[in-house]
């Protein structure tokens, strides 16, 4: 039983932490749901602001 708590340990010390790539705050995804939706809110004003001419 000991053996195995010592393996979960294990694990867990390998796993390390994710980070959104914008940022830097944990995060399970590569952007973050807060960065990626700034991002998409940029990438649309962009778009308007061409198609307005």
């Amino acid at each position: 039983m000991a053996e195995n708590e010592e393996k979960k340990s294990e694990v867990k010390k390998e796993i390390k932490e994710h980070h959104c790539s914008v940022c830097g705050k944990v995060s399970d995804a590569t952007i973050c749901h807060a960065c990626e939706e700034k991002i998409r809110g940029e990438a649309f004003e962009k778009k308007r602001d061409i198609e307005k001419g």
